[in-house]
């Protein structure tokens, strides 16, 4: 316990004009979604709009201040803190609010504490913003021209929608299960409504109630194809005996799709269908179904004029008793789902560029013309309907089973005894799932294992700060029978110890070998501890697995809490916590919370939002060590000597890369740990791949220069480009970092790359608060953080990606005054 001297550690810690509304035509109504956005703060108030004058915010109404960022060292990287660490430099964004380039703690790194040796947490980013994207959003009206519903009426009102949607779900599945029973067995039956009808959990905190749960296991489609009707059961194509075209000295996985068996195929495209219904391996003299049977589950109308979509545009219709999105590019029409696969936002407030629609709360983009997921977060694409476009009238066919669910899985193959291949994924994060997933897709038809030191199966990470009593189960990213049935074998409790490049293997700690002819290491971070005393007392925790959360949670009850730095995922579990613990205090480096990364003045916001809640902050002090009795910690002593009483304590520091045995192998690996990779995710080995938050990569956007950025986005990102480099597709990784964060049902979008930035310009009600800043460095604009300011973020990442820069002046004056470059990306002619 330390006694003597001990030293003390710091750490460091809207509306826009809608592309879609409300409008008749010929009878028909367009309308935006009902779903809610977790960013809504303020009571309805009939008559007003969002911004109290029954306007949209314009570019007069719109004050606009002006922040210099703070000169002070607390950058540094030497010091021992919780927002940033060492090891964190040239990363993320999070950037300080001093000029200084360097900012390489990100704040979702430090609170990332959660994240262990084999696993990859995105939420501790060491980015800058911290991708916390993690959080439970609930979701807004899609209309930015009534004020936010009540919070505490969200939950009711979605968990209404969902039961109805669920049981309308139910019903049609029973009726197209009903048709398909001489192809299908009665365990496959079951397994489809268990995928099909599973509700989401109730104990995540901040999503929406509906069947948006962060991806639930459903039958996969394949994408560019024609799709059977979602509820027909999984298809199996027996794989045709061709031999792998593949020399033994070939250096990539060569997709070999004649052998791959198609499985889970639950298809809810209609596009180009012209028989709905088609079966799986269905003998020749089997008689066609009932026309009138395999109507039941189709529903067709005309939904819209042409006139009423310029180019460019998105907007909500109806159709039969669901809705659908339709986007016009020149003359062309489109219809997709109207919901993001990842948790459930409403599209038509996203962004439309460039033949893509992305999601305004995290930033996951679907391809307009196959519904295909083409960034993340999520692992799911959403359904495509077919359009017919006839006398200015335009008509869309679709599945109803297609309609009640926003997710569509696409189709995957399974191994084949006939391949030698094996690829190996040490890691049980998002990026070690989407590598998994990509190679099945893509025909790779080999063995895939993917290694997790957990005892769970992969996990939505993000949501551990946001929903503490919330179980591993609950928040899978895939069931066990889904990784069963696409052949990919899951390891658990395998700690990695060494690797052999020379002979292809790896070993792990319970002395165990895998070989394998590719290997991805994606183990994530492991938490940094202080150097003081008492940190081996009882209840003082790093929150990184779904036991810690659920432990901190069920402890913290009635006591007495401290939180050892800000960082996003501290200041999450703050959030959680103070509804419970008799009190929640937080040791901040700086003088308020995510001072480097979102600058003093939005740092002020949420450090009010806190405050109103009843947490107790104290600013500018370190840790110098726990106090404690009978092994139980009982006091937190500060770097000032000021004592606080605790139960518990959380230390939200930071994370470090977990690489250590990665040392000697002859993989190249920077003096903070991280492994430097080309814009493939490859290592200095041949057929050594490394992704997530152990990497240093090129990002296009600051000229391909090797940063490492924690966010849970960006892991799926690398995830897929190691696939296709695997399988010789080199397609160069090309993202915009976007994170999130949720406290108290309010949600801060980030995107951008922030280290760096000089100034800060904020346009908005920090009162409100409904805001945007943007931050710049000399005179451009390099990241942007918003408060219900939808979709402005979404839109700024899409320019960020067509390649175009926003400049100083362009933001100086109004919050909108570059959304003409935006406005000419979207335009096909």
């Amino acid at each position: 316990m330390g006694k003597g001297q001990s030293k003390s550690y710091d750490f460091t810690g809207e509306s826009v004009k809608k592309r879609s509304g409300s409008k008749k035509s010929n009878g028909v109504e367009a309308r935006t979604s009902k779903t809610f956005d977790p960013d809504t703060i303020n009571s309805p108030q009939s008559g007003k709009a969002e911004n109290g004058n029954g306007q949209s915010p314009t570019r007069t109404s719109l004050p606009v201040t002006k922040e210099e960022p703070t000169k002070d060292t607390s950058a540094d990287d030497s010091a021992v803190n919780s927002e940033q660490s060492p090891t964190d430099n040239k990363q993320l964004q999070g950037s300080n609010d001093t000029p200084q380039e360097s900012v390489t703690e990100t704040v979702e790194k430090s609170d990332s504490s959660q994240v262990v040796n084999s696993e990859e947490n995105t939420q501790q980013t060491s980015d800058p913003p911290v991708e916390e994207d993690n959080t439970e959003e609930e979701q807004k009206p899609e209309s930015t021209t009534q004020g936010p519903l009540e919070e505490e009426d969200l939950d009711e009102k979605i968990q209404k929608e969902a039961e109805e949607s669920q049981k309308e779900a139910e019903d049609l599945k029973e009726n197209q299960i009903e048709e398909s029973e001489e192809l299908v067995t009665k365990e496959e039956e079951s397994a489809l409504e268990k995928d099909t009808s599973e509700e989401p959990p109730k104990e995540s905190l901040e999503e929406p109630a509906e069947d948006h749960t962060e991806e639930q296991p459903e039958d996969q489609i394949e994408d560019h194809t024609e799709e059977p009707a979602q509820n027909t059961v999984e298809e199996e194509v027996t794989a045709e005996e061709t031999k792998p075209e593949q020399t033994e000295d070939s250096d990539k996985e060569e997709p070999d799709n004649r052998t791959g068996e198609l499985v889970q195929q639950a298809a809810v495209s209609v596009e180009s269908e012209q028989n709905p219904e088609e079966s799986v391996d269905k003998p020749e003299d089997e008689p066609e179904p009932e026309p009138e049977e395999d109507m039941a589950d189709i529903v067709s109308g005309v939904v819209c004029n042409e006139s009423d979509l310029k180019d460019g545009d998105m907007k909500e219709f109806d159709l039969g008793e669901g809705k659908v999105l339709i986007v016009r590019e020149g003359s062309e029409f489109y219809a997709l789902g109207t919901k993001c696969s990842h948790y459930g936002a409403p599209l038509v407030n996203g962004s439309h560029c460039k033949g893509r629609v992305r999601c305004p709360w995290h930033g996951a983009c679907f391809s307009v013309k196959t519904g295909d997921i083409e960034d993340f977060p999520g692992l799911d694409s959403i359904p495509k309907f077919k359009v017919e476009v006839d006398g200015g009238k335009v008509k869309v066919t679709a599945k109803k089973s297609a309609l009640a669910d926003p997710k569509v899985q696409r189709t995957m193959c399974k191994a084949s005894k006939s391949s030698n291949k094996k690829v190996l994924i040490i890691g049980g994060g998002p990026s070690s799932v989407k590598c998994a997933e990509t190679l099945r897709q893509e025909g790779f038809t080999g063995e895939i294992t993917i290694a997790t030191q957990e005892n769970n199966l992969p996990y939505d990470r993000p949501k551990l700060s946001k929903a503490m009593d919330i179980t591993a189960d609950k928040i899978a990213l895939r069931s066990a029978d889904f990784y069963s049935k696409a052949d990919i074998t899951i390891l658990k409790q395998k700690q990695a110890t060494a690797v052999d490049v020379s002979n292809k293997t790896v070993t792990f700690q319970d002395g165990s070998s895998v070989p394998y002819t590719s290997l991805v290491i994606a183990t994530g971070g492991r938490p940094r501890m202080l150097p003081i005393p008492g940190t081996d007392l009882q209840n003082v925790y790093q929150l990184r697995t779904p036991e810690d959360a659920n432990q901190i949670a069920e402890r913290a009850a009635g006591k007495n809490v401290v939180i050892i730095g800000s960082s996003f995922i501290g200041m999450e579990v703050a959030a959680c916590l103070v509804e419970t613990a008799r009190s929640v205090s937080v040791l901040v480096r700086g003088k308020v919370p995510f001072q480097n990364i979102l600058g003093l003045k939005l740092g002020a916001v949420l450090k009010k939002m806190h405050e109103d809640n009843g947490v107790k902050f104290y600013f500018e002090r370190g840790i110098k060590e726990f106090v404690g009795s009978d092994g139980k910690v009982t006091e937190a002593v500060l770097s000032d000597d000021t004592r606080l009483p605790a139960d518990l304590c959380i230390m939200g520091v930071g994370v470090v890369p977990a690489t250590d045995f990665i040392k000697g192998s002859g993989v190249e690996m920077t003096d903070r740990g991280f492994l430097p990779v080309n814009k493939m995710m490859q290592t200095n080995q041949p057929d050594v791949y490394a992704t997530g938050d152990i990497v240093e990569f090129p990002l296009f956007s600051v000229g391909d220069k090797n940063v490492n950025i924690q966010h849970w986005q960006m892991a799926h990102a690398h995830g897929k480009t190691a696939a296709l480099g695997i399988l010789g597709k080199d397609e160069p990784i090309r993202s915009v970092p976007f994170f999130w964060t949720v406290q108290y049902k309010k949600s801060i979008r980030y995107t951008g790359y922030g280290p760096g930035y000089d100034d800060i310009i904020v346009h908005g009600d920090l009162e409100a608060p409904k805001f945007i800043a943007y931050y710049t460095k000399g005179d451009e604009v390099i990241a942007a953080a918003s408060l219900n300011f939808d979709p402005y973020v979404a839109r700024l990442a899409d320019v960020m990606l067509a390649g175009e820069k926003v400049l100083k002046s362009e933001v100086q004056s109004s919050a909108d005054g570059w959304m003409s470059k935006f406005e000419k990306l979207t335009i096909k002619a």
